[in-house]
């Protein structure tokens, strides 16, 4: 099965005469103009109806990379203002249920609304449950909640200073406040303040030794900081605490990527590409991985997915001429 190559790369490492496509970029700030779109939308739980407070939602141009990502409030309600015209994803990936994805087109439509139902996972992982209300520390006081849904307020509405500012109140309002700690590692992430969001994240490790999603997020960190032995170790950590973490996964794999590992990074990207099939980069740099072991007509067949998955994305030029000059190097097929 073609997911399965990358998991059985040969060792010898082919350092083909193309030079092949990824995209490694930070996450995008768009900036309000005379012509905005928008995404909103509500989380609910599908076993009860109630809306799942407290979820993390993520935005991606279609094309990947991350726009966004903020939390649902009390009513289960998320929204993306101020977006430019195009083509994103919707993806809730939140511990102890199945993943969702939602495509919005926004080339024509200027308001979009979506409903998510979320079904619980039959598999249970070690990373604890979903932030939702109910299961929010009982001992958190008052008004260190209420700090809290207003910094997650300010961030849905991307004013990062006043939600930063509510949620470091938060934190000191309840010092085991583990929900104000990851989302401040979020938020500072989105910020690229990196060490900021290394001491929150950490922070929220030592409330919740076993929360993967904690562990992950700060491996993104570590790497960003091109700290890779930290960024390996921690997601590594992660991963095992739930081996269903797509971004885990794929993290790992772009890590690997940048240090030269090239045949190392198979295994992550495999892996991400079984667990979410849809993530375009993720064929993408899968494409790569097999035409630098040499594995050019499998690489044409990732670089393809690539482009059916992302017909209008950032790099359809350059995988399209880096295909035609691979084909040009294939033995003619007898008729």
């Amino acid at each position: 099965m073609r997911r399965l190559i990358l998991l059985l790369l040969p060792l010898a490492v082919f350092l083909f005469a193309v030079q092949p496509v990824f995209a490694q970029r930070e996450r995008d700030t768009y900036t309000g103009n005379s012509l905005t779109f928008e995404v909103s939308g509500e989380v609910r739980l599908a076993d009860s109806g109630q809306a799942a407070n407290g979820v993390p939602v993520r935005l991606e141009r279609f094309s990947g990379g991350i726009v966004d990502q903020i939390v649902t409030d009390s009513r289960g309600r998320f929204r993306f203002p101020s977006l430019q015209r195009g083509y994103y994803k919707i993806s809730i990936d939140a511990p102890g249920f199945k993943p969702a994805q939602q495509d919005v087109d926004l080339q024509v439509v200027f308001r979009t609304f979506l409903v998510f139902e979320l079904i619980a996972d039959s598999m249970k992982n070690a990373s604890g449950l979903p932030l939702l209300t109910d299961v929010i520390d009982a001992r958190v006081p008052a008004a260190a909640r209420q700090d809290y849904d207003n910094g997650r307020a300010a961030l849905q509405r991307q004013n990062y200073k006043e939600g930063i500012a509510y949620l470091e109140k938060a934190a000191l309002g309840y010092s085991n406040f583990f929900e104000a700690q990851l989302l401040l590692g979020m938020a500072f992430i989105d910020q690229k303040e990196w060490d900021k969001a290394e001491t929150a994240l950490l922070r929220a490790g030592e409330i919740r030794p076993q929360n993967a999603t904690a562990m992950i997020y700060l491996g993104e960190v570590y790497w960003r900081q091109k700290r890779n032995a930290d960024a390996e170790r921690a997601l590594q950590e992660g991963l095992k605490l739930d081996q269903k973490a797509w971004h885990g996964h794929y993290t790992l794999g772009r890590l690997y990527w940048d240090m030269g590992e090239v045949v190392k990074a198979g295994g992550p990207i495999g892996m991400t590409l079984q667990l979410k099939p849809e993530l375009a980069e993720a064929h993408l740099l899968a494409g790569n991985i097999l035409l630098r072991v040499n594995q050019r007509e499998r690489a044409l067949v990732e670089y393809r997915e690539y482009l059916r998955l992302a017909p209008k994305g950032e790099f359809v030029g350059q995988v399209q001429e880096l295909m035609r000059k691979v084909e040009k190097t294939l033995p003619e097929k007898n008729p």
